[in-house]
Formats: structure tokens, C-alpha cells, sequence
């Protein structure tokens, strides 16, 4: 056999993330862990580029791990390695294949498709492989393993990894919601790996000098004493530039949980809270079991008395959700003074209710990302609208660039949402782009946009947007635009 029988490989939305998935393949395969090996790419990489890493490797089977943002990327590299390297055995698994079928192109490429969770499954395909057998089936259902058995993935971490990229980490899979645009819902249970063994590998990452962990756990909150052996096991090992990333239901949030979260350092914590949509309408037809109320209660108490860095995100697109619904949960939010608003377009996923019924009347895009295109409530032109909007607010407002110059947009329309919405038409009037605009050019279309209203003196917002731009040491640019 070849030193490097098997490649495992994917293709990142970016550098600093890191392939979770592959890891676990890896630990999984037993006594071929010594023959194989994870090759990671980004979606910024050539394909040709991939195929020539990947074949200088001279492996015999490559399994690829393929995602919502990756798949037309790897679509094109299982092209070319199929039609230069056909003997090589090509095995894909990963969410995008939840409902793999013969109508999608990489299939149609592959030799064997894992749909579910693969650990095992690929561990054994692999073994027939490389001994000579070719299982007739192409695609393999595998059944969820017993997470008590697995072999945990955390030494697979390399030193680059822990230096920079944010490590993944599982306390457990599932989630007990049904929400119809996630793929979670298609297991409404939680299922918990061994807590001791776990928070062991944490801990040996963390003498490795580890530092950023991002739960995969779908909702992190679900059982209190889960959420308390975990906080306090870091609250016990606290330490400069740490930084612990969960997922949690807002009006799950206990009391107790609060006061543990409040022991925390600023910045400790980054909290992504459920929440979409504040249409009880659109929470029904979506599966969604959530109380606005309770939720932007725990999320006030949080911004009260926490460190933590919050954030949320809000759907558009979603069935019944109307213009005015977004802009009232986005109100909602910055009032509340969430320091990361994450405006969305839903997505079609395959496997999801929303593929299917639950999107009866939605409109969506053929090609990955399979964003909403258009909805009964909400025509092209104003998804269009609020995919700008997305992006402004993700410059503007989650940048934490301009603070103080946006408490005084608010006061140019009757609600932040009204605001932001003039604002980002009138920055894509004179850009007509979303990407690669220098801060600086921001900071001129905010002040000019804000001396058109006519709402603040000028030199007032000269003065607050050249102290927002100069909160960063290092900013040496020149705003001469600034009547000062």
C-alpha cells in the first residue's frame, strides 16, 4: 500500500476555520489512521491547484467533505480527477449530500456517497476499498453512532491549527427544535458525549495553547447542568485571549446560567442567540417554538450584566415574514444593543421542511448558496434591498466602526431599521457594490448621508466621525472630507 492510501479534504469558507468533520474521520479509521491524511483547502483556492495537491499525495480513495459553500468548488475538482485519475476511489459525505440524488453533478461523479453521520461508515468503506471490494450500493446511509465509543478528534489539531484557526468542538449533537429551515430538525433529540472525557481533551488543547472554541452544539443551553459543568470548568482555567462560542436559546436562559455567564471576563463569551424571526405567525409556520418576550428579556439582562459579546440573526425570506416584520426585529435588536446583528437570506437546504412544503411559494436560486429569490411577501427587488443591507450593516454596525456616529443615524428616521434602510440605498446609489470599500470612503458616505438630513450640525458629525474613525490605533488615514 501507498504511505497515503486515503486523503481526506475539503474546501473552507475561509483559513482561519478549520475542518471538524475531517478530524473525526481521521480518528475514526483505527489501523489506516497511519496511511491517511487531511489536506485542507478554501474556497479562494484553484481547483486545478487542489487536484495537483491532492494527486501528489498518490492516494488510492479521497474522501471529500462537502458543504453548502464549497460544493460547486469541489463539483469541479471531482470533475477533473475523475477525467485525469480515474482509478482513484472518490467517497463524499457532508451536509450538502443529506439528500444526495443522481440530478446533482458531484454525485454523478463520485463512486460512493455517506449520507449521515460517517465516522464509521467511512472507516469501513475504506477498509473494503483498499483491500480490493467495491460494496455495490453507491449510496450508504450510515447510522448515527454511539458517541460514547467514538474516539475524540481533538489531537488531531495541529500547532497551525491552535496558533491560528478557531477550534470546533462537540459537547453533544441534535436539537429538540423542528425549525423547517434547519437541518438539525431532522433529529429532535440530544444526544451527549461522555462530559469527563470531553472537557480532558479541552483541557489538554488548552495546555497546548488553545485559546478560541467554538461549540458545534446546536443549543447549548438545553440541560442547566450540562451549561454548569462546562462554564465552570473554563471559569477554572480563565486566561488572557480566551474566548468560548456557543449557541443558545435566549428564553432557555435560567437565572443561574446568567450569573455564571456574568462571572466571565468582557469579550470571554460569544453568544449567537437563536432568534429569525418576531412574527409569531412566521414562528409557527417555520416549527419554531420560541417567546419573543422572554428572549429579548434574557438578551437585555445578558448586554446588563455580561461581558459577553452577543449575536443574532434575523431571516429574510422566511414564510409570512414581511419587510415590516424584519425591520421590528431589527429594531428590537439594536435597541437592545446586540453587538452583532447577522442579516441572512434564507437558504434552501436539502433534507429541510423548507425545501419542501414548508417553502411552498418561495422562489429560490438554482445554485448554492440556493438563496430566497422572492416569496409571497417579499418581491425580488426587496430581497435584493436587504441583501445590501446585510452587508452595510456588517460594515457600518457589527464593525464596531462607527458607534457613536450611528446613535446619531437613528435620529434621522423614526426607527433604526427606517434609518439604516435610507442609508444603505444611498450608499449603493454611489457604489453600486457591496465589497471592498476602504473604511474610509465609508466614513465619507455616513457623514455626507448625515449632512444631506440635515438633522445634526455638521461640525458635530466631523467631529464624532473622525472619533469614531481614530478609535483603533494605527488609523493614519486622512478624512478631508471633514469640514473641521
Amino acid at each position: 500500500m501507498n504511505d497515503t492510501a486515503i486523503v481526506l479534504t475539503t474546501a473552507n469558507a475561509r483559513y482561519s476555520h478549520s475542518a471538524f468533520g475531517l478530524k473525526r474521520l481521521w480518528r475514526s479509521l483505527g489501523a489506516l489512521r497511519p496511511q491517511a491524511r487531511i489536506l485542507e483547502f478554501t474556497i479562494q483556492d484553484d481547483p486545478h491547484e487542489i487536484v495537483v495537491a491532492l494527486l501528489d499525495a498518490n492516494p488510492r480513495v479521497i474522501g471529500f467533505g462537502v458543504y453548502i459553500w464549497n460544493v460547486e468548488l469541489l463539483d469541479h475538482v471531482v470533475f477533473i480527477i475523475r477525467a485525469v485519475a480515474p482509478d482513484i476511489k472518490i467517497v463524499l459525505g457532508g451536509p450538502e449530500l443529506i439528500d444526495a440524488d443522481g440530478t446533482m453533478p458531484i454525485v454523478a461523479h463520485a463512486d460512493y456517497v455517506i449520507v449521515g453521520e460517517g465516522e464509521e461508515a467511512f472507516a469501513s468503506l475504506a477498509g473494503q476499498l483498499l483491500a480490493g471490494e467495491q460494496p455495490p450500493e453507491k449510496v450508504i446511509v450510515a447510522a448515527p453512532p454511539e458517541l460514547a465509543v467514538l474516539l475524540d478528534p481533538y489531537p488531531a489539531y495541529t500547532d497551525e491549527d491552535i496558533r491560528q484557526r478557531v477550534l470546533y468542538v462537540e459537547s453533544s449533537r441534535g436539537c429538540p427544535y423542528r425549525c423547517a429551515f434547519c437541518l438539525s430538525a431532522r433529529e429532535n433529540r440530544v444526544r451527549r458525549f461522555p462530559l469527563r472525557p470531553f472537557l480532558d481533551s479541552v483541557d489538554t488543547l488548552l495546555s497546548r495553547g488553545a485559546r478560541r472554541f467554538k461549540f458545534t452544539d446546536r443549543t447549548f443551553n438545553i440541560n442547566e447542568g450540562h451549561v454548569h459543568e462546562v462554564l465552570d470548568f473554563f471559569l477554572a482555567r480563565v486566561c488572557p485571549e480566551m474566548q468560548l462560542h456557543f449557541e443558545i436559546m435566549p428564553d432557555r436562559l435560567s437565572p443561574s446560567m446568567l450569573d455564571k455567564m456574568a462571572c466571565f471576563p468582557p469579550e470571554a463569551l460569544h453568544l449567537e442567540l437563536g432568534f429569525q424571526s418576531v412574527s409569531p405567525e412566521t414562528q409557527r409556520a417555520i416549527g419554531r417554538c420560541q417567546d419573543i418576550d422572554k428572549s429579548m428579556a434574557a438578551i437585555r439582562a445578558l448586554r446588563e450584566r455580561t461581558g459577553a459579546i452577543l449575536h443574532a440573526d434575523l431571516i429574510v425570506g422566511l414564510p409570512g415574514d414581511a419587510s415590516a416584520d424584519i425591520g421590528r426585529g431589527f429594531d428590537m435588536l439594536v435597541e437592545a444593543h446586540i453587538q452583532e446583528i447577522q442579516v441572512g437570506l434564507l437558504k434552501r437546504l436539502r433534507g429541510t421542511d423548507i425545501a419542501g412544503a414548508a417553502g411552498c411559494g418561495i422562489v429560490f436560486d438554482e445554485k448554492p448558496p440556493y438563496e430566497a429569490l422572492q416569496t409571497p411577501r417579499l418581491s425580488h427587488a426587496e430581497i435584493q434591498h436587504f441583501k445590501r443591507f446585510a452587508r452595510y450593516c456588517n460594515l457600518y454596525y457589527n464593525s464596531g466602526n462607527f458607534p457613536q456616529t450611528l446613535t446619531l443615524l437613528w435620529k434621522t428616521a423614526p426607527t433604526p431599521f427606517a434609518a439604516f434602510s435610507a442609508l444603505s440605498a444611498w450608499v449603493w446609489q454611489r457604489e453600486r457594490r457591496t465589497h471592498r470599500i476602504p473604511l474610509a470612503r465609508l466614513a465619507e458616505h455616513l457623514y455626507r448621508y448625515l449632512v444631506e438630513q440635515g438633522r445634526h450640525d455638521p461640525a458635530t458629525l466631523a467631529r464624532t466621525i473622525e472619533t469614531d474613525f481614530r478609535r483603533l490605533k494605527g488609523r493614519r488615514d486622512k478624512l478631508p472630507f471633514l469640514d473641521i
